[in-house]
């Protein structure tokens, strides 16, 4: 699969999702709520049981679980507007990640209507 159709199905699942649950995150993958696309993670646990962590060195966000491959639980407040007019909706953090790597589209503060 190219990486353009894999961009195309997560953007479809991302859709169908802002339909199923209007008020979650639509992303299917995980950001530091603060800083966005900045996480690692660790292959196996470790002794002080920290699994997952932002890399923004002002940041001290750790997970003690792998947060890469867990559930999305944050809110959504905005709104990504893509440049085919589609709307969906994202947390704080995938906005901040999505207003550096989207071209042709914007992300808005606030829920669609």
């Amino acid at each position: 699969m190219s990486i353009d159709s894999v961009t195309a199905a997560l953007y479809a699942q991302a859709l169908q999702s802002t339909v199923a649950d209007p008020s979650r995150c639509t992303v299917p993958w995980v950001v530091c709520p603060e800083h966005g696309g900045t996480l690692k993670a660790r292959a196996q646990a470790t002794a002080d049981g920290f699994d997952s962590w932002c890399t923004d060195f002002t940041c001290f966000n750790v997970w003690p679980h792998d947060r890469l491959d867990a559930a999305r639980t944050e809110p959504a407040t905005h709104t990504i507007q893509a440049d085919n007019g589609d709307p969906y909706v994202v947390c704080d953090g995938h906005a901040l990640t999505a207003r550096t790597q989207i071209t042709d589209g914007q992300a808005l503060p606030g829920l669609p209507a």
